[in-house]
Formats: C-alpha cells, sequence, structure tokens
C-alpha cells in the first residue's frame, strides 16, 4: 500500500490542477493509482462539473472520490478559507473498493432489512472494513444515514465529513469518477488488507456536574436532576469567574455521556451538542440531539484552550497497538475551528505530524460536520478534528 499527496492554493484552477496533478504524477512514478480523494474549494465552484475529468485525463484513477470545501487541507497546511484543492492518491493491493451515490428518495425505510441498504450502497459485503461518506448538508438527512450503516454493517467503521463551501442548496460538489452532483451523498465502501484507526478531538471542557435528564421528548430536556434546565444554567453561570460568563454567553454546549451505563467514576467520553434554544417561559432547552430520560450529561464551554489541550492528550495517548506502518490519514476539521477557534494557522495539522506521524501524506478539508464513530454508534460531530488512520496490516 502506497499513498501520495498534493495540495495547491493557486486562485487559478487551471494551474492549481497542473500543480497537483504533476506532483502526484511525479511520486507515482510511472505506476497507476487505484483510489484517489479530492478536495476543492468553492473558490473553483463554477468548474465543479469538469474537476474529475481534468484529473482523471492526466492521473488514470480506478475510482476518485471527493467534495467541496470551504478550505482544503494536504502537505501540512490548512487552507482556511481560500482557494485550493488537496489530492491524494493511492495504490492498494489487496483492497477493494466500491464507489456509490444515493439521495433522500432512496433511503430505506426505518421498518426496511439491512439488505436495504446494502442494495442503496450496491455490495453484497457483509463486514468491510470502512465506508467514507460525503454527504450534502442540505438536501440529506445525514444522521439517518448513519442510524441505518450502523444497522446494516455494525463492525464497519464509517468515516467522512459533510461538503462545505456551499451557502444554499444547490451550492456545494461531491465528485465520484466521471460525475458531479450536487445532491445527495456520495462515498466509498473499502475492504481489504489495511487497518483503520479513527481519532476524534473535540473543542470543549466540562463546567459543573454531571446531571441525570429526569424528564425529556425527543431532542427537549425538560428537567435536569428534577429540576429546570434554566435554573441548572443559571446556577452555573453565577458560579463562574467573569471571563468565562462571556464565553458561556456566546459558546454553551451540553455533552451528553457515551457510557450508556451512566459510570461516572472512570474517564468518561461526552458526545457535545449544540444547545438551539432556551425557553424561558417552560424553562427547557432544546439541543440537536434526541435523547431519554436517565441519560447523563454535563454542560460544556467551547474554547481555544479547551481545543488544544484535548487535541494535544488524544495525539499523545494514540498507540498504534499493533506497530503497523501509517501509510495515509484523512482530516476533517470542523469550519468552526482552525484559526477562528485557535488563534492560528495550521494548528492541527502541525500538532499532528509532530506527535503521530510526519511522513505519510495526510489530505482533507474543513467541514460542515464531521463523521466519526464513538463506541459501537457512528455520530455527526461539530467544532472536532477528526483523523482517519489508513495502516498497512503486518
Amino acid at each position: 500500500m502506497h499513498w501520495y499527496s498534493a495540495v495547491s492554493d493557486s486562485p487559478s484552477l487551471e494551474i492549481a490542477l497542473e500543480d497537483v496533478t504533476r506532483e502526484i504524477l511525479k511520486k507515482l512514478d510511472g505506476k497507476n493509482p487505484d483510489l484517489g480523494f479530492v478536495f476543492i474549494s468553492s473558490h473553483h465552484s463554477s468548474e465543479y462539473e469538469q474537476i474529475t475529468e481534468k484529473i482523471k485525463s492526466k492521473i488514470p484513477f480506478k475510482t476518485i472520490l471527493g467534495c467541496s470545501a470551504s478550505g482544503v487541507i494536504g502537505e501540512g497546511k490548512e487552507f482556511e478559507y481560500l482557494p485550493g484543492i488537496s489530492l491524494t492518491a493511492g495504490i492498494l493491493p489487496n483492497v477493494t473498493f466500491t464507489p456509490f451515490h444515493f439521495t433522500q428518495n432512496d433511503l430505506p425505510n426505518p421498518d426496511q432489512s439491512p439488505d436495504a441498504w446494502h442494495e442503496i450502497i450496491d455490495t453484497n459485503a457483509e463486514n468491510p472494513k470502512a465506508i467514507v461518506l460525503f454527504p450534502d448538508p442540505f438536501s440529506i438527512r445525514t444522521e439517518y444515514i448513519l442510524d441505518g450503516l450502523d444497522f446494516a454493517y455494525p463492525n464497519t467503521k464509517i468515516i467522512g465529513a459533510l461538503a462545505s463551501g456551499g451557502s444554499k442548496p444547490g451550492q456545494n460538489g461531491l465528485f465520484l469518477d466521471d460525475e458531479t452532483y450536487s445532491n445527495g451523498c456520495a462515498g466509498l465502501i473499502i475492504s481489504g488488507n489495511f487497518e483503520l484507526d479513527v481519532l476524534v478531538a473535540q473543542s470543549c471542557r466540562p463546567i459543573g456536574e454531571p446531571m441525570i435528564v429526569s424528564r425529556a421528548n425527543n431532542n427537549v430536556i425538560n428537567e435536569l436532576d428534577n429540576d429546570l434546565p434554566i435554573v441548572a444554567i443559571k446556577k452555573l453561570y453565577e458560579q463562574l469567574p467573569e471571563d468565562e460568563k462571556y464565553i458561556m454567553n456566546n459558546a454553551l454546549q451540553i455533552g451528553i455521556l457515551m457510557d450508556r451505563l451512566g459510570d461516572v467514576e472512570e474517564e468518561i467520553t461526552y458526545m457535545i451538542r449544540n444547545i438551539s434554544s432556551i425557553d424561558k417561559e417552560t424553562g427547557s432547552i432544546t439541543i440537536g440531539e434526541s435523547i431519554t430520560e436517565g441519560q447523563i450529561v454535563q454542560f460544556h464551554l467551547r474554547d481555544s484552550g479547551a481545543a488544544q489541550e484535548e487535541l494535544k492528550k488524544m495525539l499523545s495517548e494514540y498507540e498504534n497497538k499493533n506497530g503497523e506502518i501509517i501509510k495515509s490519514t484523512l482530516m476533517f476539521s470542523s469550519v468552526g475551528r482552525g484559526k477562528y477557534l485557535l488563534g492560528e494557522s495550521h494548528h492541527d495539522i502541525n500538532l499532528y505530524k509532530n506527535l503521530i506521524d510526519d511522513k505519510s501524506p495526510i489530505t482533507g478539508f474543513f467541514s460542515n460536520g464531521e463523521i466519526s464513530p464513538i463506541g459501537d454508534r457512528t455520530y455527526l460531530h461539530g467544532y472536532t478534528s477528526s483523523f482517519a488512520i489508513f495502516k498497512e496490516s503486518s
């Protein structure tokens, strides 16, 4: 297994394509690649339709997959809100992959069997190693897709991110072989002789104490520890120092404990969700996730220090347990992270290279939501940096 990557920030699409394809061809040294991933900033949106055709006219990929982006990542650089194309090419012996595209209307209903999901992604593989997804956030329900694929492929790691760069329906691009789509979801099933590790770093730190959801309805929390959520929020606010009250006013989140047994004594993992609204009349809060009574939650603050510390801790603790050689990494970072949150460019990619691997290629983009597993389920995250680490089996 060999991967090669290149990136260009030229504002000219023709020059950018020439830059990345020339660099990839040089690294391939006459070999033909099996798989390519391409991410293209919205500065080149007028020519989305011709992107894969132009790339494949220079590099004969068997399959190429990618999407539009508000900014691209590659070769140790993060080009936020700047022109950019990031391309990676893989030579993958003993690896099989099946590309697919579907729309909202194609999705099975909740009563259908796993076979219905196998059909829309056109595979009979029971336990593929990985599924890569690039959904368009304006036209398809990503969390419904993740629930369905988890149901159909319980032993498969599902990764990816929401296409970005567009501000309304029809403005994003999904690139799959010779086609460009403006809606639905493009993806790839990958099986064979490789290993995949997935790391997810969030951007929040907990405040206050864990609480039990004592009354809830779908994504509305009516009571926490038998009291109104708005009361808990006011108590937290009063206890915070003045400099953190400003952060709470602008960046209050809620974390849902991922240990379904609710054991808060051990080191715990929270899934962070936005608080969509606070109802001052009823005292309830609406969050970006369905929740049930008995689950444990804790309020969190999103800030730069927490984001940097969590990523550094996660990367420092990462163990390449079987000693496989890292061959390539896909990196998906939130549009709300990067320089906007961290105060400096290239922070996350540099930390990854310094602590994990500075030799293999890293390719990715700034997304509208990151898809990664936590425990036995796959989630759509926000404000995270997610790393999919491809390794050659020992």
